[in-house]
């Protein structure tokens, strides 16, 4: 009886694993965002040998909209877990030389725009301006899984 209770038991939490798969994180992996401090090169190395998704968000120290953006969206706990484990996130500092140089790259000239890369560097989606956690939450599923060919 043990032994049926036992496989019954462990039958149902696999059941349940499977199902919670593309569900949002569970409460118990919640993680601080962490931002790549390497260079926007190194962030393009790190997401093709990881093969993840790369998150550029184009900011500056002066602009509200990109402080508010930093602090309500990406410190949401869902949000800055996935951003954590699912993706190559840097915030780009305009108002640095290399900063400046990456935004050419991507012709942005208002902030804060966001953009998602596949880990090859191929743009995926640009987000303009402050956008909800909620709105960045689904954004990010979409884009969690997107491996280029």
């Amino acid at each position: 009886m043990k032994l049926f209770t036992s496989i019954l038991s462990l039958l149902l939490f696999l059941n349940h694993s499977l199902k919670a798969q593309d569900k949002i994180i569970p409460i118990d992996n919640i993680l601080d965002a962490s931002f790549f401090q390497g260079t926007y090169q190194e962030a393009l190395q790190e997401a093709k040998k990881l093969r993840k998704p790369i998150l550029l968000t184009f900011s500056a120290s002066w602009c509200q909209p990109c402080q508010k953006l930093e602090a309500e969206s990406f410190s949401e706990p869902e949000v800055a877990s996935l951003l954590s484990l699912r993706y190559v996130s840097k915030i780009v500092d305009v108002e640095q030389f290399t900063g400046m140089d990456v935004a050419d790259i991507y012709k942005v000239s208002e902030y804060p725009i966001t953009i998602i890369l596949d880990e090859r560097g191929k743009e995926l989606e640009r987000l303009k301006g402050f956008f909800p956690p909620e709105y960045l939450l689904k954004t990010l599923l979409k884009y969690k899984k997107t491996i280029s060919k």
